[in-house]
């Protein structure tokens, strides 16, 4: 792992509700909790995406992070309980964090977990978590 990562300081912003814009695109709860808990100012985006696209990576790259893929490390379709254990294996170092993609009733999710796979920010929290992972990234900030 890139030894010029730096400390993320969390500092999440939680929406009452989606924002749904007259295009139809939204600014949803969950991706701009992730979002602005990894410190990118919530009036620095529009949109959040939908799960198919790209958006919050070029967000996060905007602003100074770097994100990479780790789904062929944790697997598709695993759980977020399986994934905790997986993802400190990775030991990829105290400052990368992941975002989760999980899917459930046919909606997606979108939370943060740390270097341990402990829940950082989860706008719909469960005690015991069987939501499947469609995609997973590591998170740094570069200096």
């Amino acid at each position: 792992m890139n030894n010029n990562t730096t400390h993320i300081e969390l500092s999440p912003i939680r929406l009452k509700d989606h924002i749904t814009h007259k295009s139809g695109e939204r600014k949803t709860v969950c991706v701009s909790a992730v979002l602005t808990a990894l410190g990118v100012p919530l009036n620095s985006f529009h949109y959040t995406g939908k799960i198919g696209d790209r958006r919050r990576s070029a967000i996060l790259n905007r602003n100074g992070f770097a994100v990479r893929s780790r789904l062929s490390k944790v697997g598709k379709n695993t759980s977020i309980g399986q994934a905790r254990k997986k993802i400190t294996k990775l030991n990829e170092g105290s400052n990368v964090k992941y975002m989760v993609v999980v899917s459930y009733g046919g909606s997606a999710h979108l939370m943060l977990l740390d270097n341990e796979g402990k829940t950082l920010v989860d706008t719909d929290p469960r005690k015991v978590d069987k939501r499947r992972i469609q995609e997973i990234h590591a998170v740094f900030k570069n200096n």
